[in-house]
Formats: structure tokens, C-alpha cells, sequence
């Protein structure tokens, strides 16, 4: 990566955003969001490593993402610990709550990196230093994270890169959501999306202990691309950091799979004579997960829900207004909304929509008659 200087930076910053969200919102997938449009940023937002990350707009537990330009496998289990069950500053909670979600590490705890864990253990022994974490996030929800860090012999994010960090926010959290209620590529069949469970046991660690077979193959369905390097993908050591962290000994998460399918990761805390062990469970997503993660994603309000629920059985008009009460232009008022945000013009567009996009992917096609 070239040492850019900050006179070029500041002038390069309106283009390099603009170029940014335009490869954003014409990447293929929700791991595509990050790869397209991050290099975009490199001239006015140096940069020595990054990640992007796909998030559950409820949990906030990591669900995927790009990790081959960040940090190695063998760093990530110690990451997602430092995340979700040991703590730091920046964690994406607290980031969430900010009117604009952006922060770095310096700025965060007044330059003072030794007070960060993740420094310590991570950044400091690979010569980085200061990290800024930009949480991408659409229609009231937070659906992702763009992590840049910078080697040590670079100067710290300053404020104006973090206000184009800010900048980026709405627009890239707009393209991700948007990604993952339209996974490009049609319908696929999808081993992590369909089949028998799977398991993996842990250790307190986080090395593998005993896996069934086709877990490997599973994990490899998820829309990640991994860090380089041996290991389990970035969600299942989130979900196994934050179930030793439960105190229910519990976590459960959905994640997408690259066939637009759902799957879901499943953790319990065991104590056993051998010390405390971390199962994990994948299998497919339940048709309640798949509703859930379709109404979020198309940001859709409750009376829309209802709406589409109506549509999804075939219900005209009248019908759909006499049974929630309300007057048949306020249906096709909020009817018009669903279709403005779903992508469609017709409940003939919306209904193969859902059916093909969301449902279809998870269904075996390769199945003979019976």
C-alpha cells in the first residue's frame, strides 16, 4: 500500500467516495459489497489491512463477511473472543448507539493503544496499530462493519478520515442490506442450507476437538471469504465466544449461504471432565428464520408484513382490507411500499420474488420423484 500524503488524500476524498458506493451498489453479493467498493477507498483512506463484516441486525454476532485481506486464521479465534465474550473498546454495541457510527482505536481511548486488549494480543505483535471500525447501517438497522487497521509506522485516522468514514455509513449500509435481500446468482441447491445437522466440539480455546463428518463441507457453504489460514469461519467462533459469555450457555445465530439460502449456528456450553467444551451446531435456518431475515432485510414495517403475509395466500384487495380493517386504498398504499422496497411492480413480481429468491435455494432440486 503507498504512502499517500494527506494533501492528496483530502482532495482524492469526494471521488474516492463516490466510487466506493457506486462499485457498492453494483457488486453481485454481500461479500462483493466489501471487496468492490473498499479498494476504491485506498488512495484517500490509507489503509494496511481491512475486513468487512456481515452482522445480524439483532445480535450484532458476526454472520460472515470478508477476512483474507485482515488479519491470518490463527488470529481470528482470539478476535471474535476479544469481541463477543471478553471486551474492548469500539465494540459494535456501543458503536451502534452513536448518532454516527465510526470510531478508531486512538481516538477511542485518548492514544493510549496498550489500553486496548486487542491491541495487545493482535495488532501490536503484527507491527499494527490504530484501527477504525465504521458500522454500515440501512432502514433503522445495523447490517455490517468496515474494519481498516494501519501498521504502526503510519500516523493515526485523523478526524476528517473518520467523518468520510461517517460519510460512508447510509450508502454502503443501503447496498449491503439491499445484497442480502436480493443474493445474486439464482437458485441454488445449498448444502449448508438443507440435510442433517452437523457438529463441532470445542475447546475453552477454541481448537477444534471432534467434528462429524460434512461439518468442513457445511462451513464452506457460508457467504465468507476466510481469512488466510486453517480454521473454522468468523461467525462460528463469534457464536462460540458468545455462548461461553451466555449466561443461559447458549447462542444461536442464522447466517446467509452462497447458494441465497439460510443456515443457522447453534452453541452450548458444556463442563466436562476434560474442562469446558463448546458444541456447535449448523444446520438448516427454521421457515420462522427465513421470514425473520426476509422482513428485516427488505426493511419492511409490521403493517407491511401483514400486507405481503396477505398477498403471499393469494388475498385480493378487499379482502386483505376487511380482515385488517382497513380501507382498500391504504392496502394498495402500503401495497406500493412493499413493491418499492422489494424491487418488484406486481403482486405476480412479488410473490415469485420471495418464492424464488428466499425459498427455492434451500429446497433440494436435485430430488427424484419418491
Amino acid at each position: 500500500m503507498d504512502r499517500t500524503s494527506p494533501s492528496v488524500a483530502r482532495r482524492s476524498l469526494p471521488a474516492a467516495l463516490r466510487r466506493a458506493v457506486y462499485a457498492a451498489r453494483r457488486a453481485a453479493d454481500s461479500v462483493a459489497v466489501f471487496e468492490d467498493a473498499v479498494p476504491a477507498l485506498a488512495r484517500a483512506l490509507p489503509f494496511d489491512l481491512w475486513a468487512g463484516v456481515l452482522l445480524d441486525p439483532v445480535t450484532l454476532l458476526n454472520i460472515g463477511g470478508s477476512f483474507r485481506h485482515g488479519v491470518s486464521a490463527e488470529w481470528m479465534p482470539r478476535m471474535l473472543d476479544i469481541e463477543y465474550r471478553v471486551g474492548d473498546a469500539n465494540q459494535m454495541p456501543h458503536l451502534s448507539r452513536m448518532s454516527t457510527p465510526v470510531g478508531s482505536l486512538m481516538s477511542a481511548l485518548d492514544g493510549r493503544l496498550d489500553r486496548s486488549v486487542r491491541y495487545r494480543d493482535i495488532y501490536r505483535p503484527l507491527g499494527l496499530a490504530d484501527e477504525m471500525r465504521v458500522l454500515l447501517r440501512d432502514a433503522g438497522r445495523v447490517w455490517g462493519a468496515l474494519v481498516l487497521v494501519r501498521a504502526a509506522d503510519r500516523p493515526p485516522f485523523s478526524q476528517a478520515e473518520l467523518d468520510l468514514g461517517g460519510a460512508l455509513t447510509d450508502p454502503l449500509g443501503r447496498a449491503l442490506r439491499r445484497s442480502l435481500a436480493a443474493p445474486a446468482g439464482g437458485p441454488t441447491v445449498n448444502p449448508a442450507a438443507t440435510g442433517p445437522n452437523t457438529l463441532t466440539l470445542l475447546s475453552e480455546e477454541y481448537s477444534v476437538v471432534s467434528q462429524s463428518p460434512g461439518a468442513e463441507a457445511r462451513y464452506g457453504e457460508l457467504t465468507e471469504a476466510g481469512a488466510h489460514g486453517t480454521g473454522l469461519p468468523a461467525s462460528a467462533y463469534g457464536v462460540a465466544a458468545a455462548t461461553l459469555r451466555s449466561e443461559t450457555g447458549g447462542s444461536r445465530v442464522c447466517v446467509p449461504t452462497r447458494g441465497g439460502g439460510l443456515a443457522a449456528i447453534e452453541g452450548w456450553r458444556l463442563d466436562t471432565a476434560d474442562g469446558t467444551r463448546v458444541a456447535l451446531n449448523i444446520g438448516p435456518a427454521m421457515p420462522s428464520d427465513r421470514i425473520s431475515s426476509l422482513i428485516q432485510a427488505y426493511g419492511l414495517t409490521p403493517r407491511e408484513c401483514d400486507i405481503l403475509a396477505h398477498v403471499l395466500r393469494g388475498s385480493p384487495t378487499a379482502e386483505i382490507a376487511h380482515h385488517l380493517a382497513l380501507s382498500p386504498y391504504t392496502v394498495q398504499d402500503h401495497l406500493k411500499a412493499v413493491f418499492d422496497k422489494t424491487g418488484v411492480r406486481s403482486r405476480k413480481e412479488l410473490a415469485g420474488q420471495i418464492f424464488f429468491r428466499h425459498y427455492l435455494p434451500e429446497l433440494s432440486l436435485t430430488d427424484g420423484p419418491r
